[in-house]
């Protein structure tokens, strides 16, 4: 096996598919906090089952301790952009779409993903895009599964962060601020606000969002999407997706 990450959970390349399994660390309440996030990524991929816009489970062990998913041999898409500058319009705008329809799938089940960002999208072989890492994800409580809620303690970087109490949980909302930034990444190759991207400003950059000082977007592809999810226009993913389709052919 080879390490391929390791966080909260480590993942490993195994032949054809990846392993994720729970980081045992030292410390109990680090251990505590890294089994969590296994199981709540492991809750969320028996919500959504197979979807063609998330990344697809070979296995999820009984006790939610490890899970093995299909690798995707083309890595994610902020990589994938990164080594390819002469990506077309067309399939920006195909990725963009397919962005919008896997965040709509994970609101449709009572998910929040709590972390979009682009590099959270995988590249099958067919060169679509499919959400993954859910470990920091929140989600209602599922009935039909015998699944209680959870909330989670995770949030996204300064850059797709919506300006909030840091301690309230993740909403439609903040996802969709934080898409909004994610397609900035996937119009520009960068994050917003590139260049403060540190500790030291962060709160610079939640100012700047907060008090509508925006980078400028007028000249980009997806420039009016991108606005309207920062300053909260669109209510669903759902919503989003219509705009795009009008405003940009999506």
């Amino acid at each position: 096996m080879n390490l391929l990450m390791a966080g909260s959970a480590r993942t490993y390349r195994v032949t054809d598919a990846v392993l994720k399994t729970v980081d045992i660390a030292d410390e109990l309440p680090l251990l505590e906090h890294n089994i969590k996030a296994m199981r709540i990524e492991a809750s969320v991929y028996i919500i959504l089952g197979k979807h063609p816009r998330i990344a697809e489970t070979l296995y999820i062990s009984g006790q939610k301790e490890f899970i093995l998913l299909k690798y995707y041999r083309h890595g994610n898409l902020k990589d994938h952009i990164a080594k390819h500058p002469n990506i077309t319009s067309a399939e920006r705008k195909r990725w963009a779409r397919q962005m919008i329809e896997g965040v709509a799938e994970i609101h449709r089940n009572g998910i929040r993903h709590s972390d979009i960002r682009l590099d959270q999208w995988l590249l099958d072989d067919d060169y679509n895009a499919r959400l993954c890492d859910f470990n920091g994800s929140d989600f209602d409580t599922n009935e039909r599964l015998g699944l209680e809620g959870i909330v989670s303690d995770r949030l996204e970087n300064p850059s797709h962060f919506m300006p909030r109490d840091p301690m309230e949980d993740s909403t439609v909302l903040s996802d969709l601020f934080a898409l909004g930034s994610t397609l900035y990444e996937l119009d520009t190759g960068k994050e917003p606000f590139a260049g403060m991207f540190d500790e030291e400003h962060e709160e610079e950059i939640t100012a700047l969002f907060e008090a509508g000082n925006y980078p400028e977007v007028s000249a980009l592809s997806f420039g009016a999407l991108i606005l309207g999810c920062w300053k909260g226009e669109y209510e669903t993913a759902l919503d989003l997706l219509r705009a795009g389709e009008k405003s940009c052919g999506l």
